[in-house]
């Protein structure tokens, strides 16, 4: 089977933490002939398996949404393309509910005064991969990053984002939340790169990460790198299992501690599903988050 590298680290660190990239063998996701999608403002798409690739062209000063759903249990290659044009904002919805492999990419190019929005969602998983990467080339250009992630069992996750800032005064905000049970395995790489040039551009980070059980295995790599002195770049991670005094405030209120830790893994998560703005898909998110009640 022929190898594929993914996920690289911009500037690797140590070798034996294993977070430098990933590898796979690229049988496992998806095969055929690969399909291009040309998405329109207000456009839907369900990718189930193969090769897709989706292009978003958004034409100066314009306003375009696009709901990307990616499920089933055949192993899957997305990619997704975004010419965001000078006073665009463009928002991505990408919602993984896949139970197969999946590899997936986000690159956009946004232009002066333009605005990307990512929201992005991971509902268990197999072994999803993804990689993102906003050129933040124009003056004043803006990216913004929702990315929430729950996975229980066995399942495997590995996110690779990466902000570049080259237009003077651009703006990126990075947050992601997540809970993790079970024996799942999450690597989350989050780089901030500011080019000679960018002055007075502004970046930050925080991923939040909520642990249900003892037996999972977490990997947060922060990294901001800087060739511009005029910027301001800032990032943090809160890793760790809820709050004893929370526990027992519910607990006093009679609430059972296995309720407890289900209601705060909802909230955690409704965080993120919040900011979809898609009703139908918010209902078959929330379908999926609470058992078949989509409504809650």
């Amino acid at each position: 089977m022929e190898k594929i590298i993914l996920n690289k680290l911009p500037v690797p660190t140590f070798g034996w933490l294993k977070v430098n990239s990933a590898e796979r063998d690229s049988a496992a996701f998806g095969s055929g002939e690969e399909r291009e999608i040309l998405l329109d403002s207000n456009a839907r798409a369900e990718i189930t398996g193969g090769r897709a690739k989706l292009m978003i062209n958004a034409e100066e000063n314009s306003r375009s949404t696009a709901v990307i759903y990616i499920s089933g249990s055949e192993g899957k290659t997305v990619s997704v393309h975004v010419n965001a044009a000078a006073g665009a904002e463009v928002k991505l919805v990408e919602v993984y509910e896949n139970s197969g492999a999946a590899i997936g990419d986000v690159n956009a190019e946004i232009a002066e005064n333009a605005a990307f929005e990512l929201v992005q969602l991971h509902l268990g998983g197999e072994d999803t991969l993804t990689d993102i990467r906003a050129d933040l080339a124009g003056r004043s250009s803006r990216f913004k990053a929702d990315i929430g992630y729950l996975l229980g069992g066995s399942d495997k996750l590995d996110i690779n984002l990466i902000a570049s800032h080259a237009g003077k005064k651009s703006d990126s905000e990075i947050a992601v939340k997540g809970v993790m049970g079970g024996k799942s395995d999450k690597i989350f790489r989050g780089t901030i790169d500011f080019l000679n040039g960018s002055s007075g551009a502004k970046g930050t980070e925080n991923e939040e990460v909520l642990l249900m059980d003892e037996t999972v295995r977490n990997r947060t790599v922060p990294l901001i790198l800087c060739a511009e002195e005029d910027v301001e770049g800032a990032h943090g991670a809160s890793i760790g299992r809820i709050d004893d005094e929370q526990v027992f405030y519910m607990q006093s209120r009679g609430i059972p501690t296995d309720k407890i830790y289900e209601l705060m893994a909802k909230a955690r998560i409704g965080q993120i599903v919040a900011k979809i703005g898609d009703e139908d898909t918010v209902r078959r998110v929330n379908a999926v988050i609470h058992g078949g009640e989509g409504d809650e």
